[in-house]
């Protein structure tokens, strides 16, 4: 995994403008994306870029559940939320390049349901990854 940041690192930032914030979406992204990172940028000893922020989608579809009077269920599969919108699986879940398609098609949805707009995404529903497993509040970006 240690030669691997690096190559993440280079590849996030030729793809950031310069001096902005990178905002990575996962579902789940509290639970597991993130502590997952943080755990092994650790172990290889790098620290995770302090502009990197992130965005749960888990977060954001018990969001929607609560603003349409839906029952909210613990556990939101993103395949759940695929069927939810019609979204049609094509692959097999759990498949990285499948996810991360599933993943923007439920994340566009999500906001546009929540009428999210950038900053409002990134002021209200985004976290640093110091936040996980603190109930820290974070610095504004702007």
């Amino acid at each position: 995994m240690g030669d691997l940041i690096p190559i993440l690192l280079r590849y996030v930032g030729s793809r950031q403008k310069p001096g902005g914030y990178v905002v990575l979406v996962a579902h789940n992204a509290r639970g597991f994306d993130v502590p997952f990172l943080i755990k092994e940028f650790s172990r290889c000893s790098f620290d995770i870029p302090s502009n990197w922020l992130f965005v749960d989608t888990l977060h954001l579809a018990r969001e929607v559940m609560k603003s349409t009077g839906s029952k909210v269920s613990p556990k939101v599969s993103l395949q759940a939320l695929g069927q939810h919108y019609g979204i049609p699986l094509v692959g097999t879940a759990h498949r990285a390049m499948v996810d991360v398609h599933m993943l923007s098609a439920v994340f566009q949805r999500l906001t546009f349901d929540l009428k999210l707009t950038i900053p409002t995404l990134i002021e209200g529903h985004s976290f640093w990854p110091s936040e996980v497993g603190s109930s820290k509040k974070k610095k504004n970006p702007g």
